[in-house]
């Protein structure tokens, strides 16, 4: 009867065994299936790369130094409304979109078709420039004013322009290829 308690202590050890055994199958497993995502995320990636290739006339070059693509860019934004007093600032990215995307924010002044005419540049310019918000506002009607030296009777008569200077403020994003990887 020795034989029962060493035979009981050897089948619990053997099942601890099997039990570690099983969890270390469980977790090759788990990490087969992420060598298997990880191949399938690289070959997306290679894919996305390759039909983005087609879209770079799209995107603006990479951004290697920001201050100088700002520049670029407010440049570029004033040729485009050279008569409306652009002002143009920056501001900040997405923590992941630091790289490849620049955001600004522009004001303005000018007349109706002066400004359309500039939407227009903005719409049809490649490389994208993505208008995300746009407020434009005319000015607030003067009051009615009273002819001078009119009687009671005659009505007032209104000053009327015949384009008033307006104010516009967008909100851009340019987006950029990114930097080739490995610092090319």
């Amino acid at each position: 009867m020795v034989l029962f308690p060493a035979w009981k202590a050897a089948a619990a050890f053997r099942a601890d065994q099997l039990e570690q055994l099983e969890g270390e199958i469980d977790l090759l497993e788990s990490l087969n299936g992420l060598m298997a995502d990880a191949r399938a995320i690289q070959t997306e990636n290679a894919l996305l790369r390759d039909a983005l290739k087609g879209a770079d006339d799209l995107l603006f070059p990479p951004i290697e130094n920001r201050i100088m693509a700002q520049t670029r860019i407010i440049k570029l934004l004033n040729e485009m409304g050279p008569d409306l007093g652009l002002e143009v600032s920056a501001g900040r990215s997405g923590v992941g979109d630091a790289s490849t995307q620049l955001n600004l924010s522009v004001r303005g002044k000018g007349r109706y078709p002066e400004i359309l005419k500039f939407l227009h540049r903005v719409e049809t310019y490649r490389p994208l420039i993505l208008v995300d918000a746009m407020t434009l506002s005319a000015p607030k009607p003067k009051k009615p004013t009273a002819a001078k030296g009119a009687g009671k009777d005659k009505k007032p008569t209104e000053e009327k322009t015949k384009d008033p200077t307006m104010s516009f403020k967008l909100t851009i994003q340019i987006h950029a290829r990114a930097a080739e990887e490995g610092g090319a």
